[in-house]
């Protein structure tokens, strides 16, 4: 069906945030998703993005291609099957990624992740209800609700051009989550696998 592939950056937190966030911008486009305002992980913030943001030195980028194999793309010719295998891979792979961020914050004392898209650990959030979180030890932000440019994070970072479901199944989608430290990691960005 699928295969992934890895790629990974690390660039120091402030010349990240002066290079790629646009929070105006870009939380115009949050506005219009369906998450908006209804996931814990997702816009708006109960806090200051950049006091959260400011309290790490760097930021360390994983991309995750997620290619799918040309008997799949054939197979997605309707939308109901383009909406099945995108939800059932993207959500496969973004809980392994998820898993893997995880365990690396506990090798990086104070480091903290943040995830692709919205979280969906819950069939469904308690933000609506106005109740706590049932999992704030996994929920990770979005990257995107910090008002960060994926586009151009993606193509000068990682060497990856986003692609978007038009017609049919893309070639391959990405998934970019990111760990926050105080320290440098290093190699060990590398050792992840999905």
């Amino acid at each position: 069906m699928y295969h992934t592939t890895i790629t990974t950056n690390s660039l120091p937190m402030p010349e990240f945030i002066k290079r790629y966030q646009e929070q105006e911008k870009f939380m115009a486009y949050c506005k219009e998703c369906p998450n908006y305002n209804t996931l814990w992980s997702c816009p708006p913030l109960q806090f200051a993005a950049n006091d959260l943001l400011q309290g790490f030195n760097y930021i360390n980028l994983v991309a995750v291609k997620v290619i799918y194999d040309k008997e799949t793309i054939k197979l997605a010719d309707t939308p109901e099957k383009v909406k099945e295998i995108t939800t059932c891979s993207l959500r496969e792979v973004k809980s392994k990624l998820a898993e893997a961020i995880l365990a690396l914050e506990g090798e990086f004392p104070g480091g903290v992740g943040l995830a692709s898209g919205g979280c969906h650990l819950c069939e469904h959030c308690t933000r609506p209800d106005d109740l706590l979180c049932r999992m704030p030890e996994k929920m990770r932000y979005s990257l995107d609700s910090f008002g960060f440019d994926l586009t151009a994070i993606t193509a000068e970072l990682l060497q990856i051009e986003l692609k978007w479901t038009h017609s049919g199944l893309p070639e391959y989608y990405t998934l970019i989550h990111a760990l926050m430290t105080k320290e440098p990691m290093g190699n060990r960005l590398n050792t992840i696998a999905i």
